[in-house]
């Protein structure tokens, strides 16, 4: 009986020993792994401000080029039409300078 007791109280001591070891242990991890989320948090957030303003920069940069694009599409536009528009007055300057010629 002595021994069975003996035994109990062991037992029950090397439990106690375990709990405050495992005790000890979350102690111990929970900083640890707090510390490297908020690490991985931080990173991310971090590339976050990177992408947002690599692409503001990429919208602005891509607004500058189709502005510049339609620029040159207008400007191109306006020589056409100006071109176009001495052409067809030519045309009508013709047209009624052989009028005149039939009609004196």
């Amino acid at each position: 009986m002595r021994d069975n007791t003996r035994n109990g109280l062991i037992g029950a001591l090397l439990i106690g020993v375990g709990c405050g070891m495992a005790a000890v242990g979350f102690a111990m991890v929970i900083p640890a792994c707090a510390n490297w989320s908020l690490g991985m948090v931080d990173e991310a957030v971090k590339r976050g401000r990177d992408t947002l303003s690599s692409g503001i920069e990429t919208a602005a940069s891509l607004a500058g080029h189709l502005s510049g694009k339609a620029q040159r599409k207008f400007s191109d536009a306006s020589k056409s039409a100006r071109h176009t528009t001495a052409k067809a007055a030519e045309a009508v300057e013709t047209a009624a300078r052989r009028v005149r010629e039939h009609a004196s």
